[in-house]
C-alpha cells in the first residue's frame, strides 16, 4: 500500500520516564503497523530537562543517566533520518521496561551506523541535537510526558485521549481510513 500520510505526530518524551515508556509499549507499538501509512511520526527526547550553560550540561527529571538516553536517542534517530519503521522500531525497542537503560542494545538493532552514533555521543553533536529537542519542546505547553501533538498543534482534548486511546484519536483523525476503526 502506498503511504498515504495525513496525520504528522510527534511525541515530546524522556528517555527513563515510566509514562513515556508504558506509551509506546502500549498506544504506539502494537498500533503502529496499522497506522504507520496514515501518519508521518516525529520523536523529541526531551521532556522536562533543562539546558544549562547553553549546553554544558543537561539537567533531566529522572536524573543524569536520562538525560544520557536522551543524548543516545537523539544521536540514534538523526542517523536514521526518512526511515519511520525503523526509528519506530527503535524507540520502542528503547521504550520498554525491559530495555538495557545504557541504550547500546537497541542501538545495535536499530540498523543506524554504529561509529556515527557513537561519534555523536562522544561529541559536540549529541549536545546541539538536544539543544534543538529543547528549543522544540519549548514551543508547546508541555506539562505532563509524553505529549503527543497532532499536526503541529497543541491540542489537550486530543492530548488526554491519545493517552490512552491513540488508534481511536487517529481514526479521528484520518476519517476512519485506518484499519479497525
Amino acid at each position: 500500500m502506498k503511504r498515504v500520510v495525513s496525520v504528522k505526530v510527534t511525541l515530546y518524551y524522556e528517555h527513563l520516564c515510566p509514562d513515556s515508556i508504558r506509551w509506546v509499549s502500549a498506544q504506539l507499538a502494537p498500533n503502529y503497523d496499522a497506522l504507520r501509512d496514515f501518519m508521518e511520526i516525529e520523536f523529541i527526547p526531551f521532556g522536562k530537562a533543562k539546558s544549562i550553560n547553553g549546553g554544558e550540561s543537561f539537567q533531566c527529571q529522572h536524573g543524569p543517566k536520562e538525560c544520557q538516553g536522551n543524548m543516545l536517542q537523539a544521536c540514534v534517530l538523526h542517523y536514521l533520518p526518512e526511515q519511520q519503521d525503523r526509528q519506530v522500531s527503535y524507540v520502542a525497542c528503547q521504550m520498554n521496561f525491559n530495555a538495557d537503560p545504557r541504550g547500546w542494545q537497541c542501538v545495535e538493532q536499530s540498523e543506524a551506523h554504529l561509529q556515527s552514533v557513537r561519534n555523536c555521543d562522544e561529541g559536540v553533536l549529541r549536545t546541539q541535537l538536544l539543544l534543538e529537542a529543547e528549543r522544540r519542546t519549548q514551543q508547546i505547553p508541555l506539562t505532563f510526558v509524553p505529549t503527543i501533538v497532532f499536526n503541529g498543534k497543541f491540542d489537550q482534548t486530543l492530548q488526554d485521549r491519545a493517552l490512552k486511546d491513540f488508534r481511536g484519536v487517529m481514526c479521528e483523525l484520518t476519517n476512519k481510513r485506518v484499519t479497525g476503526c
